[in-house]
């Protein structure tokens, strides 16, 4: 035992200095403004880069300090240009030019992120704006040259990305403006003919994506117009690779939280499992489940969303090996389902709208359209939600798995703020399949039960909360693509549905949503009433739905008191709509198949602007 002077002796004792890596003391020494040596930057540029203390350092300082620290901080950038652009003839320089580009990787990354700091204060910090024009152009020549060898392509390309991002507000971010100067697309797109990994195949997608979207409204955009004009096999082929990889990774990472297609017998045997074993932790509540589910995909593959649209939307190229690749639209179509199905915060509805926006310009391909109603496969589609589609693993044209997509997005994002531009785009969707189908007269043996009850479900919502929903901007439009989905499905149905039982089912979902079309039709009549100069909606898209249920609804009525029925079933008001459908004459509707083609200019500007920020926080964000 000590004795109590021993422990005090013990107590007194100095402790060691703690130990502080090279790189930290140096980093702090250039941060505090102390002399540099003749060998500083050589000793400094060979240490193994500590990115967390070079990110710390700057997180500590505040705005103005940075600002008052510029010839430190220029002088750190100076040096590690000079690395950038030498070529390493030894171990000793290759290592050094390494270091460089991470140092200002994380320089970059680290002043972005002071939200106080511009771009111009930026620019200043690392070069005076004397010397911008000069040095910038130099570092985008120096990368470009790095991107193209495969020992610094990785970090290389995480520089560019940090370079661009800015922010995360691209279109704010002035150094965007040098890579319009000296474009790079080409290189770009010319490493993806080598056998790059996913990680770098990503960031050059991620890269291309953002600086094709930079003020592209405003100004051309090299690299916007390199995305419509790209051919070449061995760069499209990667592409769609890596996209039907993506898609697959991002179903799985849903499917990990819950596995919709476990058998009876597993959650059977999963739950006798957990009665009989003590050890065994307690299952994840269904509520917590569904929680989790709502915040996916938070990953960097969900980015590249936006670079697919560029692709989808002006690049005739990517659309026909598109359609040489099933496994793309097999996995696009099965992850659009787990997207859609678990929409439940702002990211996920961005993405939602997104998605939809490629589906309607993938829509409006007349040969992608002949491809997946020709195309039969089996695609897994989301089950993690009620109510849910049937069970069904056969295999069935692609165009059937459209349809329940849009299905599912329709039936499971009814909520109180109804995203009303969202939902006019899916309705959009659903018609462009129907009017290819009444086109081509192709009858497609699709569950259309399913989504008649969907539509007339929307159609409720929609009367119920008329009084808040009519207000808002987009409403008109919104409604105009739900009636005009009716009316083409009453008056060309014939053409594309496979059986009398399916348009029977049809009649029977309108007769019952009587109260809501006339709900909606007083509205719009009182509406032009009120205002006639204002452009609302056509009375006459009504009139056949009006038709229908004044037509078959005196015919029930006379029929319920005759048999002494209150509530009777589905079977027996069908038998009734087969009595009189003889004696309905619907008035002829023309121009039902008309369609504006998707204009991205200018009313989704907005949304476009939006995405950007979402996918550039999202892949900076999770990219590492």
């Amino acid at each position: 035992m000590l004795t109590v002077n021993q422990a005090k002796m013990t107590n007194t004792l100095p402790s060691k200095p703690r130990f502080k890596e090279k790189f930290v003391e140096l980093s702090e020494s250039l941060f505090e403004g102390h002399p540099k040596t003749d060998t500083f930057w050589e000793d400094y540029l060979i240490l193994p880069v500590n990115r967390t203390c070079l990110a710390d350092l700057i997180a500590k300082c505040s705005e103005e300090t940075l600002l008052n620290q510029r010839s430190n901080l220029n002088a750190l950038f100076l040096a590690c240009m000079d690395k950038i652009e030498s070529t390493p003839t030894t171990a000793s320089e290759t290592t050094r030019q390494h270091h460089a580009i991470i140092i200002l990787t994380v320089l970059l990354n680290a002043l972005f992120s002071k939200k106080r700091l511009s771009h111009f204060n930026i620019i200043f910090i690392m070069t005076g704006y004397d010397e911008a024009d000069r040095l910038f152009p130099k570092l985008i020549r120096a990368l470009q040259s790095l991107i193209q060898q495969p020992i610094t392509r990785s970090i290389a390309l995480e520089l560019t990305l940090a370079l661009s991002a800015g922010h995360d507000n691209v279109n704010q971010n002035g150094l965007n403006s040098y890579f319009m100067s000296n474009d790079i697309s080409l290189t770009l797109f010319s490493v993806l003919k080598d056998e790059v990994d996913k990680k770098e195949a990503r960031d050059v997608m991620m890269l291309v994506g953002m600086l094709s979207n930079y003020n592209k409204y405003e100004a051309k955009n090299p690299y916007l117009a390199s995305f419509k004009q790209i051919k070449q096999m061995n760069v499209l082929m990667p592409i769609l690779q890596l996209y039907t990889q993506c898609f697959s990774e991002l179903q799985s990472r849903y499917i990990e939280l819950y596995d919709d297609e476990e058998t009876l017998t597993k959650t059977f045997t999963t739950y006798m499992s957990r009665w009989f074993s003590a050890s065994t932790p307690a299952a994840p509540s269904e509520a917590d489940t569904l929680q989790a589910l709502s915040h996916l995909p938070s990953s960097s593959q969900a980015a590249l969303l936006l670079p697919l649209f560029d692709l989808v939307h002006g690049n005739p190229y990517f659309i026909r090996y598109m359609m040489k690749t099933p496994d793309f639209l097999i996995s696009l179509l099965s992850f659009t389902s787990y997207l859609f199905q678990n929409n439940r915060t702002e990211r996920t509805q961005t993405y939602t709208r997104l998605m939809l926006t490629i589906l309607i310009r993938l829509m409006e391909e007349p040969t992608v359209l002949s491809y997946l109603a020709q195309t039969e496969a089996s695609v897994r589609l989301c089950r993690q939600r009620s109510p849910m589609l049937p069970l069904d693993k056969s295999t069935k044209p692609l165009i059937c798995a459209a349809l329940d997509n849009l299905l599912l997005m329709i039936r499971h994002n009814l909520r109180k703020k109804l995203d009303l531009a969202t939902y006019k785009t899916a309705l959009a969707v659903i018609h462009r399949i129907i009017c290819f189908l009444n086109k081509n007269k192709i009858r497609l043996n699709y569950h259309w039960t399913e989504l008649w009850p969907t539509l007339t479900s929307t159609l409720h919502f929609t009367a119920v909360r008329l009084s808040d929903l009519s207000t808002r901007d987009e409403f008109n439009a919104y409604l105009i693509s739900l009636i005009r989905v009716f009316n083409m499905c009453v008056t060309h149905g014939e053409s594309f549905l496979t059986d009398t039982g399916s348009y029977d089912s049809l009649y029977y979902e309108i007769i019952r949503s009587a109260p809501d079309f006339m709900t909606l039709a007083n509205h719009v009549q009182q509406t032009r009433m009120r205002n006639p100069s204002t452009p609302s909606i056509p009375l006459d898209e009504f009139h056949n739905l009006k038709l229908i249920c004044n037509h078959f609804k005196p015919a029930l009525d006379e029929w319920q008191v005759s048999k002494n029925v209150k509530f009777p079933t589905p079977e027996q008001v069908m038998t009734i709509i087969n009595e009189h459908y003889a004696t309905l004459e619907l008035k002829p509707m023309n121009k039902l198949d008309f369609y504006l083609p998707f204009n991205e200019i200018p009313g989704e500007m907005g949304f476009f602007r939006q995405v950007l920020r979402v996918v550039v926080s999202d892949y900076m964000g999770n990219s590492q």
